[in-house]
């Protein structure tokens, strides 16, 4: 059974809703194995970070 860690990747907000993902830290991540898994979200729904995982 595979073993996984985990991380979470901090989202900037914006001032209307808008959220803002850096693209490039997030191919650099994809390279080193990681794979986003879930959004996590603010009581008003907006993404605040994303939950990554890798096998270990």
């Amino acid at each position: 059974m595979p073993s996984y860690e985990y991380k979470m990747f901090e989202v900037e907000t914006g001032m209307f809703g808008s959220s803002s993902v850096p693209e490039e830290q997030l191919n650099e991540l994809g390279a080193d194995g990681w794979e986003v898994v879930a959004p996590i979200t603010q009581n008003s729904g907006q993404t605040a970070a994303l939950l990554l995982q890798r096998e270990r």
